[in-house]
């Protein structure tokens, strides 16, 4: 694969960028790279995915959505005290910029602190960071009109379309479990349609991952708003749950989120959990055939654990 990484920053006004350090750190959707130069750090993103990761089922148009995403950026920035990252324009003034090889990039100024997958994580940081993601969902209700930037729909239709994409998994995946996933996947998609009569749907991280999180001190910093998008009140408590399997770490979470959002709709709590994890296995289980060191021992555990209680309509009991 072609190193497209110099070509990008040639497109930013950056001080010192020819002498500029480049740092690759994950490769999944995108090739992220750390960025130092002329005193100042930045976070370059490449829209080039691993071989196998594939988020089509999310729909919509990647230029559309990654501009969104960085209007968004601005929007909180501007409208909001969360910390978030900072889009750089480029020498043309857009944010988004595309390579000779047709992909898309963006810059951000780089967000201090460090990152809760790789932190010693606190009672206090962990409060906060529910605390912060359910912030996050109250200035959303308070702000429908973020709603019309675009990003992604976590909502019926997609599950509708996530069935689709387990059921192609025949072959691949064992028929059980293909079974199960799709039963869950239309059990959760009856709760987010009631989620969305009932309360309707607005902004969420949808990625909240600890390395989605970022400990600055005092607060907690939210960065990759790739996969953020409408969804259900839970969507962001959910992702916090599977980020970590320690249960006192999973009920501090829920502690700061619900000291500003109140009681939790376990019911939707639970759809969203399973919704997370089974957006993982169906965009990626195309990698299985790769990941036999562990993913058929984590695949039969979610079956048991999440597939199969979800279809019955019984509540998780892996969580909290």
């Amino acid at each position: 694969m072609i190193d497209l990484a110099p070509d990008a920053l040639a497109l930013y006004e950056l001080p010192e960028a020819a002498t500029a350090t480049l740092t690759l750190l994950r490769h999944n959707e995108n090739r992220t790279y750390r960025v130092a130069c002329g005193g100042q750090a930045y976070c370059l993103r490449i829209k080039q995915p691993v071989a196998g990761f594939d988020l089509s089922v999310l729909g919509g148009d990647p230029e559309a959505l990654l501009e969104g995403e960085l209007d968004l950026l601005d929007i909180l920035r501007r409208e909001t005290d969360l910390v978030v990252p900072e889009p750089v324009p480029s020498r043309t003034g857009r944010k988004v910029v595309r390579l000779r090889d047709g992909s898309l990039a963006s810059l951000l100024i780089w967000l201090d602190g460090v990152p809760f997958d790789s932190a010693e994580r606190t009672a206090p940081m962990l409060f906060e960071a529910g605390r912060t993601l359910a912030t996050l969902r109250t200035a959303a209700e308070s702000h429908p009109e973020w709603n019309a930037v675009p990003r992604l729909s976590y909502d019926r239709a997609l599950a509708e379309r996530l069935i689709e994409r387990a059921q192609r998994a025949t072959g691949i995946l064992p028929a059980e479990t293909v079974a199960s996933m799709v039963a869950a996947l239309e059990q959760i998609a009856r709760v987010m349609e009631e989620q969305e009569r009932s309360e309707g749907r607005h902004l969420s991280h949808a990625d909240p991952g600890f390395g989605n999180l970022v400990w600055t001190g005092d607060k907690v910093g939210l960065i990759d708003w790739s996969l953020s998008g409408s969804a259900p009140s839970c969507m962001d408590l959910g992702g916090l749950m599977g980020a970590t399997a320690d249960r006192a770490e999973q009920h501090r979470l829920l502690e700061g989120w619900e000291s500003v959002r109140g009681t939790t709709d376990r019911r939707c709590l639970d759809a969203c959990f399973g919704l997370s994890v089974l957006l993982f296995v169906c965009c990626q289980y195309p990698r299985a055939r790769e990941w036999t060191d562990w993913f058929p021992a984590a695949l039969t555990r979610w079956n048991e654990t999440i597939f199969t209680p979800l279809a019955e309509g019984r509540r998780l009991t892996c969580i909290l």
